[in-house]
């Protein structure tokens, strides 16, 4: 396997584990019994959550310029 597809492979592990924690996490913080709506709201914060975390791994290590969200216009 390349060192790209290694570095993908990783990224994904990382994301799939973050969203589990963030699912067993939310359970036990959330009071119980849970309804249908509960783990709705669970599924979307930890989506949210493992989301976020990815872009801001991405932008930290993958992408390498300096300001990713600002591109100069040629004069």
């Amino acid at each position: 396997m390349s060192s790209n597809a290694n570095r993908t492979l990783m990224l994904l592990g990382v994301t799939v584990a973050l969203f589990v924690i963030s699912i067993i996490v939310l359970t036990q913080v959330l009071p119980g019994p849970h309804s249908e709506r509960d783990y709705f709201i669970i599924g979307c914060l930890a989506t949210l959550v493992s989301l976020f975390v990815l872009f801001l791994i991405v932008i930290s290590t993958w992408l390498k310029t300096p300001n990713p969200f600002f591109k100069r216009r040629k004069r």
